[in-house]
């Protein structure tokens, strides 16, 4: 016995546009999306990824979100701080 052939028409409406729902979609023009800004790089600035266990990085959210200070500045004085100690 022959299969019969699958048919897909009426699957896609390409004669009209989207809902638009506010959100944007992949794919959307993305001249309408307005972009995240991105934090000005400093000059000379080297990028590093940094993985901590879980109460590490709980004490230093704590730790920031007290003395009003961002973890970056926190991790940097930090690390310049060990460093000069270990005369590097």
């Amino acid at each position: 016995m022959a299969k019969k052939p699958v048919a897909l028409d009426g699957l896609l409406n390409t004669a009209s546009r989207p809902t638009d729902t506010g959100i944007p979609q992949r794919g959307a023009d993305q001249e309408a999306v307005p972009k995240a800004k991105k934090p000005a790089k400093r000059p000379g600035e080297k990028r590093l990824t940094l993985a901590l266990d879980g109460d590490t990085y709980r004490r230093l959210r704590l730790h920031a979100a007290a003395t009003d200070q961002t973890h970056q500045a926190i991790l940097e004085a930090a690390l310049a701080d060990y460093l000069d100690r270990a005369k590097a």
